[in-house]
């Protein structure tokens, strides 16, 4: 039985323990650091995984006390590094939730932290992990695309009021949407393509979730509580989601883009072209990226479960169908629990810090290049 550590005891860490607990992993929580521990302590008081819990207010109390085989880091995202940091420290296992920082400082300071341990980390990267874009790597591995060209990737998120409804409005604590969202995508395509973007030029834009409501606004302090078509009361009645905040989504104190798109090269010099969006709703729904080669091209959508071979020259087109995955992320959660069950148990992880850090690089360089309105070198 493996000995865990939450620190940060929100929505990312219960949906991770989840998929622990689908596989039936033979873990138990033996510690949690949360400021809001007195609220979740009670909820949890029957669960069997947390027969032996220990609770305290701040991680680094929790690290200090020892006894802990890993180490779980699903805090606020501008906590990540400080306490990826002190885990790698005391060279624990640690599964740590994505973006890995939230600025150029904290990559560095991460960096430095994680010299030679960087298999001994698992990222939170589920998307690579799923079998859709398994089968694309494979695809691609096959050489039957010949040499890929230009990757067009896109994100239409339909949950997107969780990024203004609640703490993510905040830029400061989550990096911004690039960090939040496209560091997955960054990361999925990276590892398709089988190399690094080199350059980036990017463009924000805030064109729905703006206005002049007062600062400090509520959903069920407004006048439009039942009828605002992103209040959470129709978040939670009309769309049948669950609702992660209440702050107005249109009031004058909320942060975040709402639209952004990025061009990036890679070090061969095919280009990537990368959208997201947060203002579609149910079916309008896409996440998934066109590979384009010089013998064929092939394209997958997370949410359909399909992917669309073509091939020029014989001339064919193959589709792929996969049944709809269980579980969070496409089914990518258990694989990422299963990766950290191997690290625990002296393997190394899949989606490692390497793979985190590459990642952010883009992101922050993608941010950058929105502030200085031209293309900047992506450094690692």
């Amino acid at each position: 039985m493996k000995r865990i550590g939450f620190i940060g005891y929100g929505l990312r860490s219960r949906t991770m323990l989840r998929a622990f607990r689908s596989l039936e992993a033979e873990i138990e929580v033996c510690a949690v650091a949360d400021p809001a521990w007195r609220e979740i302590a009670p909820k949890v008081r029957e669960d069997p995984y947390f027969a032996h819990t220990v609770w305290y207010e701040d991680g680094e109390q929790m690290m200090k006390k020892g006894g802990l085989d890993g180490v779980f880091v699903g805090t606020r995202c501008s906590l990540h590094t400080r306490f990826a940091c002190l885990a790698l420290k005391e060279d624990l296992p640690l599964f740590l939730e994505k973006p890995v920082c939230v600025s150029r400082q904290q990559y560095e300071q991460l960096k430095l932290a994680g010299l030679g341990k960087e298999s001994r980390v698992v990222v939170s990267f589920p998307l690579r992990e799923t079998s859709i874009v398994q089968e694309m790597e494979r695809i691609v591995r096959s050489g039957i695309l010949g040499r890929i060209t230009m990757v067009q990737a896109v994100n239409n998120v339909p949950y997107g009021s969780v990024y203004y409804h609640s703490w993510y409005r905040d830029p400061s604590e989550t990096g911004g949407l690039f960090l939040q969202k496209a560091t997955h995508d960054m990361d999925y395509i990276k590892y398709l393509i089988g190399e690094r973007p080199v350059s980036v030029c990017a463009k924000t834009a805030k064109l729905h979730f703006r206005g002049s409501r007062p600062a400090g606004l509520t959903c069920p302090a407004c006048v439009e509580y039942r009828s605002c078509r992103e209040s959470s009361y129709t978040v939670a009645h009309l769309y049948r989601e669950e609702v992660q905040g209440e702050q107005c989504c249109f009031a004058e104190d909320t942060g975040n883009e709402d639209t952004a798109s990025m061009i990036l090269q890679t070090e061969s010099g095919a280009l990537i072209a990368y959208s997201q969006i947060f203002m579609v709703k149910k079916s309008a729904a896409r996440r998934g990226a066109r590979l384009i080669g010089t013998e064929g091209s092939a394209e997958f959508d997370f949410n359909t479960g399909k992917i669309r071979e073509d091939r020029y020259f014989t001339p064919q087109t193959v589709e792929h169908v996969f049944s709809s995955a269980s579980g969070q992320h496409f089914g990518g959660d258990e694989a990422l629990a299963l990766d950290f069950m191997s690290v625990l148990n002296g393997g190394s992880a899949r989606s490692d810090l390497t793979a985190g850090l590459e990642s952010a690089a883009i992101c922050l360089a993608a941010r950058d290049a929105d502030a200085a309105g031209r293309f900047i070198p992506i450094e690692y």
